[in-house]
């Protein structure tokens, strides 16, 4: 993968340097909080699918395994690990269907912090969380495979709505910084307490187009992928004591309509009617994906939603014959085990009997990026193909 930030400015110092050898004398030993001969191997996956969780805490009382929903399906709860006697504490758990997992640690009852054996993290609003993958054998839509590889810019924009700088992560295909052709855009969101760089690097936005392009499975694209809550911080110095606050839809619709989407138009080659233009996103980028469709027929007409119902009031009073005339595609896609199911089920059943057409992929599994990854992967091959 490649990467092109805009107006960032990195500096390295060379001349910066931590626990520096003084000339002929030996190093100076690494602090207790430091000393790499304390890193256990975690996670370790092995061959029968089962992964030893192993963390070095040797004055913790309690260490719990917190996971994300593919991990919840198979140990159902926040499980213990237990203390050895080098001051290492272990759990195995599994075996787990191969994908995509996320878990962390709880010690001593604090909040949920990343395994620092593993380098590997999803990035999340309210702090960071570890990932590993279980390989399959058969071949994923996330596998990195040897095929042309497109590129991700993050860019940086003043959003003049909000009064602040604010971020988009955009991948482009193979080719396009030496080509001229004009190429459809699809506006992908994330989900609550995500931000804009977790479509691609946790859910692999990038592979998967990437895959898909090199198979012949859809049209080359562009996926812009922008930040969907209103602030940065859950809570500030100024108002410690307030509790997350929900996303203002509103605001982010504003957000995307009148700034990132002009931004996009005038900094990329894209096509700009709306035939081809498509919007998806997972969750919290489920609902406002939905909303965003529903207040601007004439900008999208392509619609992906996966694993959260929008608004019921405003699917209800939809114009359900403009719906068939001006959607080319309404993608809806859920798990059995995920908790939003039944509003996903009802929203299904609710177009069925407006005889509003839709595909409906109900899936296996919960909450999580195994199933948002092939969400977007089947989504994706429908895009744009007239």
């Amino acid at each position: 993968m490649r990467v092109r930030v805009a107006a960032a400015l990195f500096i390295v110092s060379a001349g910066l340097g931590v626990c520096q050898r003084p000339p002929g004398g030996p190093r100076a030993p690494a602090p207790f909080y430091e000393d790499t001969k304390n890193i256990p191997v975690s996670p370790e996956v092995q061959t029968d699918r089962k992964v030893i969780f192993r963390l070095f805490a040797p004055k913790a009382s309690e260490v719990l395994l917190m996971g994300s929903p593919g991990i919840l399906e198979v140990i159902k709860k926040p499980l213990p690990l237990v203390r050895g006697d080098n001051g290492v504490w272990s759990l195995t758990v599994g075996p787990l269907a191969p994908g995509f997992y996320t878990y962390g640690y709880a010690i001593d009852g604090g909040l949920r912090t990343p395994d620092p054996s593993n380098p590997n993290l999803e990035v999340r609003r309210w702090g960071p969380t570890s990932s590993f993958v279980i390989p399959g054998q058969d071949e994923a839509p996330i596998d990195e495979r040897r095929v042309p590889h497109g590129s991700v810019h993050v860019n940086f924009y003043d959003s003049p709505n909000l009064n602040v700088q604010r971020m988009v992560y955009v991948y482009t295909p193979p080719g396009y910084e030496t080509g001229k052709q004009k190429l459809p855009v699809l506006y992908l969101l994330h989900g609550n307490g995500q931000i804009e760089a977790s479509w691609t690097w946790t859910g692999r936005t990038h592979i998967i187009m990437d895959n898909l392009i090199a198979d012949g499975k859809i049209k080359p694209m562009i996926v812009v992928m922008p930040y969907g809550h209103v602030t940065r911080e859950i809570k500030t110095a100024a108002n410690p004591s307030a509790a997350p606050s929900p996303t203002d839809a509103g605001t982010i619709e504003k957000e995307l309509m009148t700034a990132i989407k002009p931004m996009v138009e005038s900094r990329y080659r894209v096509l700009i009617d709306r035939n081809h233009r498509a919007i998806a996103g997972l969750s919290m980028g489920s609902a406002q994906s939905q909303m965003i469709t529903l207040h601007h027929l004439d900008q999208f007409a392509y619609l992906g939603a996966f694993s959260a119902a929008g608004n019921r009031a405003e699917w209800e009073k939809a114009d359900f014959d403009a719906l068939n005339k001006k959607l080319k595609v309404l993608w809806l896609g859920c798990g059995t085990e995920d908790f939003a199911y039944s509003g996903m089920k009802n929203l299904h059943t609710l177009l069925e009997t407006k005889k509003v057409k839709h595909t409906w992929n109900e899936s296996g599994a919960g909450h999580s990026w195994p199933n948002w990854q092939v969400y977007l992967t089947k989504y994706a091959q429908l895009l744009f193909r007239d």
